[in-house]
């Protein structure tokens, strides 16, 4: 056998063992690296196995003959306009980039390194390597390409509800540069004559979901991080605390993150008095239940979390669509009021949250959540300094 079909046959292997692993889990398949073999899997959901292997070997065949069908030699370029080569090859590869998707976060359950370098970097590189088999191209073609793959890939994304619109805008800082190296990396193997085989397509194909299991076999345990906004107050630490304590109603925002989806506070109150109290706090997506570590009175008052709210709700054509990020991916663990008297007799008030996410780069995406944490806290801050100055009779712009 040559090597060219060894690759093929690797390819075609791994391609039908992560369809088979995406199918098992979406009709329930617990996590495992061969899950479609247990017994009660093999009927899947009263299919029958043959129907499944048709299925899946017809998926295969497509793939094949859509791999085949873009490699051109060089003698045949195409004669059809940049634009609407371009607009094939950036198509063409968003099946992929759909499968690797969702093999990463149904399948595997993990937003981690594959979803969000691998699956836009290889985006990028396949659409320019597709592009380049049927024309000469220029290094601009190879960014618009690997721009338009990317921005399809999204699109697609949202029109098959695996993802929706804010978790999208928030990754495209970081895909569509990934995108772009990837293009760059696909115009220069164009160079390599190993470049223009239908295999490394499909080699590609069959085996970049594997990242997103290796990551799921290996993944280290999250670190918690913590946020933590001030405030300084012209009043006492009395005042600030019974304030704390009061039930408080939040107006809504006006910040787009929070206008769009994200989850945001509207009410809190406290039920009981000391170490046995318990805060609960109305987000726009559920409810966060806080009961109290430590109660210091005038000083601090620290609560673990023992219920979290959704981080957000989605934007998405349809009524509602439950992506598995939404479902403990982003985790407040621990929250804290503490209280500081100031030598003029005011007070320095803070706000801490403690959370963990389980995505990564972890430094990208804590950055968003830091930002959104404060953009929280500085809601329940305003809000108490608003009460704090209604009931200490100041006026607000003191």
């Amino acid at each position: 056998m040559t090597a060219r079909r060894c690759l093929i046959l690797v390819a075609m292997v791994g391609g039908a063992h992560n369809l088979l692993r995406l199918l098992a889990g979406l009709l329930g398949a617990k996590w495992g690296f061969f899950n479609y073999l247990h017994p009660f899997h093999l009927n899947f959901g009263g299919l029958g196995s043959s129907a499944i292997a048709a299925c899946v070997c017809g998926i295969l065949a497509l793939l094949f003959w859509a791999a085949r069908r873009g490699w051109r030699e060089p003698e045949e370029e195409s004669s059809s306009p940049m634009l609407s080569s371009a607009l094939w090859s950036a198509l063409a590869t968003v099946p992929l980039g759909v499968f690797a998707v969702a093999a990463s976060t149904m399948m595997e359950r993990t937003y981690g390194w594959t979803l969000f370098l691998l699956v836009p970097l290889f985006t990028g590189f396949m659409a320019t390597l597709l592009l380049g088999q049927r024309r000469t191209i220029s290094v601009r073609n190879a960014l618009l390409v690997s721009i338009v793959a990317v921005m399809l890939l999204g699109g697609a994304l949202i029109a098959v509800a695996i993802e929706g619109v804010i978790c999208l805008v928030m990754a495209l800082p970081l895909a569509l540069p990934l995108a772009m190296v990837g293009g760059l990396l696909g115009y220069w193997l164009l160079h390599l004559q190993g470049a223009r085989n239908p295999a490394m397509f499909l080699l590609i194909a069959g085996l970049t979901p594997f990242g997103a299991g290796l990551e799921h076999a290996f993944l280290p345990a999250d670190d918690w991080f913590q946020v933590t906004t001030a405030i300084e107050l012209p009043a006492s630490p009395g005042l600030v605390w019974q304030t704390i304590l009061e039930p408080a109603k939040l107006a809504p925002p006006s910040h787009p993150l929070f206008r769009a989806g994200v989850a945001f506070p509207l009410a809190s109150h406290i039920e009981g008095f000391g170490p046995s109290a318990t805060r609960y706090c109305d987000f726009s997506t559920g409810k966060l239940v806080e009961p109290v570590l430590i109660w210091d009175d005038r000083r601090q008052l620290r609560f673990t979390v023992a219920s979290n709210p959704l981080p957000m709700q989605e934007w998405t054509p349809y009524s509602q669509i439950h992506p598995p990020h939404l479902d403990g991916f982003l985790i407040s663990k621990q929250g804290e009021f503490r209280l500081t008297e100031l030598s003029d007799g005011g007070t320095r008030l803070e706000a801490t949250t403690w959370y963990q996410h389980h995505l990564a780069p972890a430094h990208y995406w804590r950055w968003w959540s830091d930002y959104i944490i404060h953009r929280v806290h500085e809601m329940v801050l305003g809000n108490i300094r608003e009460r704090v100055l209604a009931n200490s009779s100041l006026p607000l712009s003191r």
